[in-house]
């Protein structure tokens, strides 16, 4: 069977940068800025562009693919998980123009949605299960948001425990490039976790919600907390994504909350720019990679009612046979 290898993820951010607490909804709202900015939470920085979201896109893809030493005309499927598109036709004409300009011309594209920040994720493990079933041999998963599109312009999201960034992310998931094996993904609705519930409620469905969904990944390739070296979430505040994540063992130093602060919430994105930023660091670092134990990472996507983990080895796999895997 073929493993699917995640590779060359990269991104893009809004071109501008501005402190949170300029933000009017903080402004108007001293006691969610206070929380928010506070060091538990750790709220800093947002990005934001005055751009289309293809733009981003584009750019981040164009690294990826470059980065992958896979042509563009080598693609077979582009898979976009964003709720920022224009709502008419002329989003297929945004969409052309993000294939030509990326040399994307034998790939066809299709949109994936209603999953919130869980939806990218959910892409990656749609790539996936092409790539390994022979159906594709590289797809494009493409994640990005304006928030002027995906939230109505809020700011202030996932109930009070974000500040949203606008940026685009990508990965190619491949049957032969070089890159780090996909071994799993999961994913869960929690409809009761939805905003409008009492806050006591919804922090109990959450909690409830990630532990099924760590529960899931762990029925579909065996894992324990210990073998994972790290997770990589949507960047919730730390104080927040401590909760969820140390109740099923993967908080403290596990938990990636780096970027938090740089970058804010960028949506679905978030932790295929984690991942990036990770995988930069350890290569400016010449960090050797680990045999054995804590040798696999969590991508984790979160929704307001959706939650999606990717199960990657953290060790890559060099470049295979380009003739004897896949499917054109």
């Amino acid at each position: 069977m073929i493993t699917p290898r995640l590779c060359a993820p990269a991104y893009e951010l809004g071109e501008y940068a501005d402190p949170v607490t300029e933000l009017p909804e903080l402004q108007a709202d001293p006691e969610t800025a206070d929380r928010l900015t506070a060091p538990a939470a750790g709220f800093d920085t947002y990005r934001w562009s005055d751009g289309q979201v293809v733009e981003l896109m584009t750019a981040a893809a164009q690294r990826t693919l470059g980065e992958a030493g896979v042509p563009g005309d080598e693609v077979d499927l582009v898979l976009l998980a964003t709720d920022s598109l224009p709502r008419d036709r002329s989003a297929h004409r945004d969409v052309a123009e993000l294939l030509q300009e990326t040399g994307l011309t034998r790939a066809t594209a299709s949109t994936l949605g209603l999953m919130d920040c869980a939806t990218a994720m959910a892409a990656v493990g749609t790539a996936a299960s092409l790539v390994r079933d022979g159906s594709a041999r590289h797809v494009l998963v493409v994640s990005g948001d304006l928030a002027d599109h995906a939230t109505g312009g809020e700011r202030v999201v996932a109930g009070g425990a974000a500040i949203a960034s606008d940026a685009a992310a990508t990965a190619l998931v491949s049957a032969t490039a070089a890159g780090l094996p996909v071994l799993g993904m999961a994913h869960h609705a929690a409809p009761e976790a939805a905003q409008g519930e009492p806050p006591r409620r919804q922090l109990a469905a959450r909690v409830a919600a990630h532990r099924e969904l760590f529960t899931r990944l762990a029925e579909r390739h065996p894992v324990r907390p210990a073998e994972v070296r790290a997770v990589l979430p949507s960047n919730f505040a730390r104080n927040v994504l401590e909760i969820y994540l140390s109740d099923v063992g993967y908080g403290g130093a596990k938990l990636a909350l780096g970027n938090i602060g740089r970058i804010g919430h960028c949506l679905g994105s978030d932790p295929l720019i984690n991942l990036a930023d990770r995988l930069a660091e350890a290569k400016a670092a010449g960090e050797e990679q680990a045999d054995g134990a804590e040798d696999r990472l969590v991508l984790l996507g979160a929704g307001i009612s959706h939650l999606a983990a990717v199960l990657l080895g953290a060790c890559p796999l060099p470049e295979a046979d380009r003739t004897g895997e896949g499917a054109g």
